[in-house]
């Protein structure tokens, strides 16, 4: 009876069995079927994400290709605030407000027309000299030297000797060039505390005259362009003098110099704190160097330069262009000294500017904008005389100073 019970629990047990095996084949289509659905279903999701995406590129490519392609015909004035300003004053774009001065005085204004700050002098022929949003007004042959910033007056500076050039930090140190025959003094100044930190001594028969200077943003470093006669022909100097502590090793704090025979150098323009620009009658120079610059790139240059634009990041040379339809042109270099535009352009300027969205050449009463690609945007006349262009966060919205008014504008 016990292998009768065994063999009918084993066949009960291969019954089952065999039932089990269904249910799983039956379970494993199912599963598969679920799997096949599931996959269509991410598929399907994927198609759709990657045509959204693709949608998306199309959209972007396409305004992008717009916006490139797009030109301005016209603007509109979108608000404006009454400004008063004093007679034979002049303005200009700092840091994003306006600032003015003339012999008796200088402001700051916000772009609604609101003062920021005040301050009176007096003043028989004030100069202007700025670093970023930091500004000094001094007078030739005066003695004093105001320093501000767009928030508000820093200091004045108080020379012993009269005052022949003169150059500002962003931080608000001042290299001032007096005369004090037959020596020069180049003074650096605190405009904070007023007082004077160093100085050196330049004579006509050592480097020669200083003609023009300029300071690294953070104060640190001194461009000087000297010029002197020798056996009866121009030779010019430029010295940099570095007041850091690597500085206090050499003498005078002279790090390093370079002369050019035949030349006359009016400019030096520091582009942040380790590249210098130098212009002269006939050839453009980058120096380049934090501690002790040295010459990066010179080029001679068989034309004359008509006017000189720069900023931290470019510098413009204007030419006549007398071989083309166009009266003018400006060639555009970066800080490397690399050529990085040349727009031709038939109209008397009064400013280049040079901005993120593009370059703004423009006068009292029009206005020229290209792109960086030299592709015109924009071509207008000004329905009011403009004293100045500040340019906005975009290519197509700009702010104008009038006579009367600060407008906003929007080309279209």
């Amino acid at each position: 009876m016990a292998e009768i019970k065994d063999f009918n629990r084993n066949q009960y047990l291969l019954k089952g069995g065999k039932e089990n095996k269904g249910k799983e084949k039956e379970h494993d289509s199912e599963k598969k079927s679920m799997d096949n659905m599931l996959a269509r279903h991410r598929q399907v999701r994927l198609y759709s994400v990657l045509s959204v995406l693709a949608l998306a590129a199309v959209v972007v490519v396409g305004s992008y290709i717009n916006y490139k392609n797009k030109v301005y015909i016209n603007y509109e004035v979108i608000q404006q605030n009454a400004w008063v300003r004093a007679s034979e004053s002049k303005s200009f774009d700092l840091g994003g407000t306006l600032f003015t001065y003339s012999n008796d005085g200088m402001n700051c204004t916000d772009l609604k027309g609101k003062t920021i700050w005040n301050q009176t002098y007096e003043m028989q022929n004030p100069e202007i000299r700025t670093c970023g949003k930091t500004v000094a007004v001094g007078d030739y042959n005066g003695r004093r030297i105001y320093v501000a910033d767009t928030q508000g007056v820093i200091g004045t500076v108080e020379t012993t000797m009269p005052l022949r050039d003169f150059s500002v930090s962003a931080n608000g140190i001042v290299a001032a060039v007096l005369d004090d025959s037959p020596v020069t003094s180049i003074y650096l100044y605190n405009a904070a505390t007023g007082e004077a930190f160093a100085d050196f001594k330049t004579r006509m028969s050592n480097s020669g005259y200083p003609i023009a200077i300029d300071i690294a943003s953070d104060g640190s470093l001194v461009a000087v362009s000297y010029i002197k006669v020798e056996k009866g022909k121009m030779v010019s100097n430029i010295g940099f003098y570095n007041f850091s502590s690597v500085g206090q090793n050499y003498t005078d704090n002279f790090v390093s110099g370079y002369v050019y025979p035949e030349a006359v150098i009016p400019i030096v323009h520091f582009m942040g704190n380790d590249t210098v620009f130098a212009a002269a009658d006939n050839r453009r120079m980058f120096f380049r160097g934090r501690q002790k610059p040295e010459s990066l790139s010179e080029t001679m240059i068989s034309e004359e330069v008509q006017s000189v634009f720069c900023d931290e990041d470019h510098v413009g040379l204007v030419f006549f262009n007398t071989a083309a339809e166009t009266a003018y042109r400006v060639e555009i270099y970066d800080i490397n000294g690399r050529k990085v535009s040349e727009i031709p352009f038939d109209m008397e300027y009064k400013e280049i500017i040079f901005d993120a969205s593009g370059v703004i050449i423009y006068n009292e009463n029009e206005c020229l904008i290209y792109d960086w690609g030299e592709k015109l945007k924009y071509h207008g006349i000004f329905e009011e005389r403009v004293l100045c262009f500040i340019p906005g966060r975009n290519i197509s919205k700009h702010t104008l100073v009038t006579e009367e008014a600060i407008q906003t504008i929007q080309l279209h």
